[in-house]
């Protein structure tokens, strides 16, 4: 470079200097963008690691041509959880989340919260809504589970004629209890298999005393079809009961919540259709057992009340016994007469001071010695009441002549025989002149009569 470039680039403006954590920070807020949060992204899962603490993490890989697009992802163990499968390396996935940019390494990755199989989003929410509409019917419901039959004579399999799911089932059905088996063949996989797993249910119920339907473990695809309405209205109306037996343990379709009873694998199924033989012929032995001890401790027991009824039945002691009750009359009897003698006397002896008794207090006796007395004394109480009754007269008649003179000199009309009289004025008594004016109309009361008058003036005691 000649000097000349060197003066030409010193003299334009060099740029402003910025520490490393300005620059991240400007990359987080650059990133912090609606357009990368909550979305959806579809790659092949490459360098998985499950931590031991619960965390996931992987790459997301995309290859066009030569070259190779990859997104670090983390799953936290809180979502982590709740993954119905396990993700392995070369699965294309479809991973909900949002990008974070870690300042401390430098690093953007995907915060997953979800994830599906390919294709398995969109078939995850039909699946939540064929649950929610088959709900209302009541085919998940618990009061719709029917028990299974104890001794089934026939059952069905509904199953893939060409998979290890009917020789695991015929295995263990011929180890504990050999019933006969009903296939009922259908795909048990693919776009028409529920159609056909359907009709297979419907063909093989009216044949059977128990279904099971059943086929091994697979991918979420691989199991959709037991996921189908029709699937699982071919179960809950099915006429007898349904044992599903579906992919593994943890996997869980709407034909499982549907049946009556649900199995982890098609060899457990046949452990719940039938009974072990073993066990149950251990159980009659048992059975067997207890009703000959009983049998033969009854047998014990009836030979011998026979023989001791034989031997109280033996005509010496049936003899013997005659005397003994002969005796016990005999002595019945007379210790009956000498209680009835004795009972009589002291009846006798009882009746005749009853009748002394009675006599004593009988009312005609009574009466005829009380009379006399009761005359001479009602007698003098009536001499006694005339007497009083003369005294009590005349002292109440004394006092109220005392009374009526007193009643008589205190009375307002005796003034009136010395020339006074009563003024009254609307029927009452006047008793001051204040009361009166001119004009008034008032009555004066005599001995001997009464007469009205016209008050003409009123004059002050002063005045009078």
């Amino acid at each position: 470079m000649d000097q000349q470039t060197l003066d030409s680039w010193g003299a334009q403006e060099k740029p402003a200097v910025m520490r490393v954590s300005e620059v991240t920070a400007v990359i987080s807020s650059l990133l912090d963008t609606p357009a990368l949060t909550n979305i959806r992204v579809i790659g092949e899962i490459t360098n998985y690691k499950r931590h031991g603490s619960g965390h996931i993490y992987f790459s997301l890989s995309e290859r066009q041509g030569a070259k190779e697009f990859v997104i670090r992802c983390t799953i936290w163990k809180t979502a982590a959880k709740y993954l119905p499968w396990t993700p392995e390396d070369g699965m294309i996935v479809e991973a909900f989340g949002t990008i974070n940019h870690y300042e401390g390494g430098g690093q953007y990755n995907l915060n997953v919260t979800q994830m599906w199989q390919s294709g398995a989003g969109e078939k995850a929410l039909l699946i939540e809504r064929w649950k929610k509409e088959l709900g209302l019917k009541g085919y998940f419901s618990p009061d719709r589970k029917r028990p299974l039959p104890d001794y089934p004579v026939r059952i069905g399999v509904v199953t893939s004629e060409t998979g290890a799911v009917i020789h695991d089932i015929q295995n263990v059905l011929s180890c504990r209890f050999p019933v006969e088996i009903v296939l009922s063949p259908t795909a048990v996989q693919g776009p028409t298999a529920h159609e056909e797993i359907a009709a297979a249910i419907r063909r093989v119920a009216p044949m059977v005393d128990l279904v099971i339907v059943g086929r091994g473990g697979g991918s979420f695809e691989d199991l959709f079809a037991f996921n189908n309405p029709a699937v699982v209205e071919a179960i809950a109306t099915c006429p007898v009961p349904v044992i599903a037996a579906i992919g593994h343990e943890v996997d869980v379709t709407l034909a499982d919540l549907a049946a009556d009873v649900r199995a982890s694998t098609p060899s457990h199924a046949a452990e719940l259709a039938v009974r072990d033989r073993k066990t149950e012929l251990e159980q009659i032995s048992q059975i067997r057992s207890r009703i000959v001890r009983r049998l033969l401790s009854r047998m014990e027991q009836a030979d011998e009340e026979l023989n001791d009824l034989r031997d109280r039945f033996l005509p010496v002691r049936m003899e013997r016994r005659l005397a003994e009750r002969r005796q016990n009359l005999v002595d019945i009897t007379d210790r009956m007469s000498s209680l009835s003698e004795l009972s009589l006397g002291r009846l006798k002896v009882q009746v005749t001071e009853l009748r002394a008794r009675l006599e004593a207090r009988n009312p005609s006796g009574i009466l005829m010695r009380e009379i006399p007395e009761r005359r001479i004394r009602v007698a003098d109480l009536d001499r006694q009441l005339c007497h009083g009754a003369g005294s009590f007269l005349a002292r109440y008649r004394a006092e109220l002549d005392s009374l009526s003179k007193i009643l008589e000199a205190r009375s307002p009309y005796a003034a009136a025989r010395d020339g006074y009289c009563i003024v009254l004025m609307d029927g009452r008594a006047v008793t001051s002149a204040g009361v009166l004016s001119q004009g008034e109309m008032v009555e004066l009361k005599f001995r001997d009569g009464a007469a009205s008058a016209v008050i003409e003036q009123v004059k002050p005691s002063e005045e009078v």
